[in-house]
């Protein structure tokens, strides 16, 4: 997402990230990680509880194809970080693109940790939505 954020921008997006993590946590994850765009904590989840984003299972997240997808990762170089107290490693995220009405045009609630959307598809969501007639 980071690598496609101008475009988004150029598109007329905007990326907010939503995390739960209590806000001096985050703060010390933003420092190590400068992203260019912003991030809020929701340590009550209430967005995550009002998009319908649930928390997974152990027995899903050590599933052979889990594990599989990030030994991939690892291969490829990244390595996981030690869990900070109070993370929720079961709560599953989600993608949403809302248009400039505020409407939902595309909806992704992850499965599992590893399930994401193609960056290409958001993108291609976001092409729709300001294609779209203004009423």
């Amino acid at each position: 997402m980071q690598s496609r954020y101008d475009d988004i921008r150029r598109m007329g997006g905007e990326v907010l990230v939503v995390s739960f993590a209590q806000p001096a946590q985050l703060a010390l994850y933003l420092r190590e990680q400068a992203l260019p765009f912003p991030v809020v904590a929701d340590p009550s989840r209430t967005a995550y509880q009002a998009f319908g984003l649930e928390r997974t299972t152990w027995r899903t997240l050590l599933r052979g194809g889990v594990v599989g997808r990030y030994l991939r990762l690892m291969l490829r170089g990244w390595m996981p970080k030690r869990k900070q107290e109070g993370a929720d490693v079961l709560q599953l995220g989600g993608d949403f693109i809302l248009d400039e009405r505020r409407r939902l045009v595309y909806v992704h609630r992850s499965a599992e940790p590893t399930d994401r959307p193609a960056v290409e598809d958001l993108l291609a969501t976001i092409a729709r939505a300001v294609e779209q007639p203004k009423d």
